[in-house]
């Protein structure tokens, strides 16, 4: 710039300029190139760090869904009618959606292999229906196949009724619809019904109806009954929009794991009590609790830290049990020993189910998640709730027989010392 104006200016000013002001505006352009570069790069940081944590956040709690948000909704929006339908049908409520998963990954949509949503492969070929054009479809023939699939389950094992909930029988059933009901094959074997139960049924291999044998990754018809199952039983509004939901129950579960490292070396457990809260309640939802078996295996310790404050009366639904809760943020602990499998849903819903050979138990309402899935003992802090007057302010706490096949009264199994107050319940 100096040298296009020298023409015009005095020599004895373009000296000066070029003497002392020239490398003043070097320096000095440096200086502010400099300082522009890093406030940029403040700016951008300070811009997508949030976003950075909030995306991953999300990323890993979305890694928890057994089943995808979209799926997830749609199990939501025609749990009604499958209901209907498995009513009209005599098979147990959620078995409808279950199907459709399987054949057809709950999408509106028929696969190009004739055989609809719901897989009814022995009814096209031979016969008994059309081919179902591939392509999407509209809900009354969404309706319609569910409908048609639920029939086919219903014929291929009349045993099973819309209160069944044994899991012998289901297994049996979801096995006979998919390989049909001369087969010979065991339901804990089979891929179709079993894989991703727990870590014994993963990638397991299905060998399909032209004789082809594939290794599956997406779960078996039982997990996904499990799953779905509940996922419906827990109805609560969503605990935050879903764009902070992931970075929120992150945070909130570290918080917690470090609460319970500090508190687990002081756990005692409370099954020394020769007394419960109350004799079993016996009615259309609740059956009598086995008494013989193996006492090992038995649910005698409270799941709840802290005494609850209150209890409900027994509920009768899709997962029939007790609301307990507790007065304060209180440690969820393993009421018996067995395998835990998570549920996490795209609404913020936690629950934990623990099985071993004679008794399984659901526990839904967590704030958080303190172990991981596998082998835990009783006493074992498995989560943590919220209390009286937080958004999760306590757990529903179900208790299924396998040797009595059907739900039991929860309070039924509290230790004595560690029951709600009377009259609460």
């Amino acid at each position: 710039m100096l040298g296009s104006l020298s023409n015009l200016l005095p020599k004895w000013l373009v000296q000066w300029l070029n003497l002392y002001v020239a490398p003043f505006l070097k320096v000095q352009l440096q200086v502010m190139v400099q300082a522009l570069l890093r406030g940029v790069f403040d700016t951008v940081l300070f811009l997508s760090l949030p976003l950075t944590l909030s995306v991953g956040s999300q990323a890993i709690w979305n890694a928890r869904y057994q089943l995808t948000i979209a799926q997830q909704e749609q199990i939501r929006r025609w749990a009604s009618v499958a209901q209907i339908i498995a009513y009209q049908e005599d098979v147990p409520p959620v078995v409808p959606l279950v199907l459709w998963y399987k054949e057809g990954g709950l999408q509106a949509e028929n696969p190009p292999n004739c055989e609809g949503i719901m897989g009814l492969y022995t009814a096209v070929h031979t016969g008994q229906v059309p081919c179902f054009p591939s392509g999407p479809i509209g809900a009354s023939e969404v309706a319609q196949q569910l409908r048609m699939g639920a029939r086919v389950f219903k014929e291929h094992c009349p045993e099973v009724s819309y209160t069944t909930t044994n899991p012998a029988v289901l297994k049996k059933c979801y096995l006979y619809y998919n390989a049909g009901p001369n087969t010979t094959l065991i339901p804990d074997h089979s891929a179709y019904v079993m894989n991703g139960f727990d870590a014994q049924h993963q990638d397991m291999v299905l060998t399909d109806s032209s004789g082809k044998q594939h290794r599956l990754t997406a779960i078996g018809a039982w997990p996904a009954h499990l799953i779905i199952q509940t996922l419906l039983a827990q109805t609560s509004e969503p605990i935050a929009p879903t764009t902070i939901l992931g970075p929120l129950l992150l945070g909130q579960e570290t918080v917690d794991r470090i609460w319970v490292a500090t508190e687990e070396g002081k756990i005692t457990l409370n099954s020394e009590a020769t007394e419960s809260c109350r004799s079993a309640i016996v009615n259309d939802c609740f059956v009598a609790p086995h008494e013989d078996g193996d006492a090992k295996l038995r649910p005698d310790d409270s799941p709840l830290l802290i005494a609850p404050a209150q209890a409900s009366e027994l509920i009768c639904d899709l997962l029939p049990g007790v609301e307990l809760t507790p007065p304060r943020a209180s440690i969820v602990l393993a009421p018996i020993s067995g395998y835990m499998s998570r549920y996490t849903d795209a609404q913020g819903h936690l629950a934990i189910r623990i099985e071993n050979d004679e008794w399984s138990i659901w526990i839904t309402g967590l704030r958080s998640y303190t172990a991981p899935e596998g082998e835990v003992n009783p006493g074992k802090p498995i989560g943590v709730v919220g209390g009286a007057g937080s958004h999760t302010p306590g757990i529903r706490y179900v208790i299924y027989d396998k040797v009595s096949a059907g739900f039991v009264d929860p309070l039924s199994f509290i230790p004595a010392g560690h029951c709600p107050p009377a009259g609460t319940f």
